[in-house]
């Protein structure tokens, strides 16, 4: 029992170590985008793209999700590692952020405040993370778990709102979105869902 623990654990450690990294720098590069024209370069495209997509709040559950599928052998190791994952993520976002920022311009705020903002992020990033996880080992159960994806995707797009379609990189988020929700169903709708097994706590 030890050893398949141990197992299981290394690969998790592995992908957070790298993928938490990757998701705080493209977030952080996301929030400091300038204004984005027409005349974008192919290359500043991507690096756009890719920051936006990486800093929504569906990749952020979708990662969650993953680490629940693959690297959890129980619900509890699912809540536990998407838990894990986000808060570390948030935290490498917080501190790469505090250094990217310039922070001669920045309007001083005060100390309850940070604290407040603080407790609220974390909050919200550990809820996410066990959610997105339980959702992830849940989805080894049964796919109509995706459902839940489903509506997250749809509900982002109402977040984001008919002004998102006036630039090409919120143009380009939004049809990443809605290709994503056309997968689903398509999945769905061709693959025979599971019954739901009994879950191992």
């Amino acid at each position: 029992m030890q050893e398949n623990k141990e197992v299981t654990r290394k690969p998790f450690i592995i992908f957070t170590s790298i993928v938490s990294v990757t998701v705080a720098i493209f977030s952080v590069v996301s929030d400091n985008l300038p204004f984005i024209n027409k005349d974008i370069s192919n290359f500043k495209f991507v690096i756009s793209y890719l920051a936006i997509m990486i800093n929504s709040l569906p990749i952020w559950f979708m990662i969650a999700m993953f680490i629940g599928y693959r690297f959890a052998n129980n619900l509890k190791e699912a809540i536990l590692f998407g838990m894990v994952y986000t808060l570390i993520a948030i935290s490498l976002y917080i501190i790469i952020g505090h250094f990217y920022e310039n922070t001669s311009d920045n309007i001083p705020i005060p100390v309850i405040q940070q604290i407040m903002n603080y407790v609220s992020w974390f909050g919200a990033s550990a809820f996410g993370g066990l959610f997105g996880g339980a959702v992830g080992f849940l989805v080894k159960k049964s796919y109509y778990t995706l459902l839940i994806l489903l509506v997250g995707l749809i509900l982002q797009l109402l977040v984001n709102g008919k002004d998102s379609w006036n630039d090409i990189i919120g143009i380009a988020q939004n049809c990443t979105f809605c290709l994503m929700i056309v997968g689903i169903i398509i999945f769905l709708f061709y693959k025979k869902p599971e019954k739901l097994n009994a879950i191992e706590l």
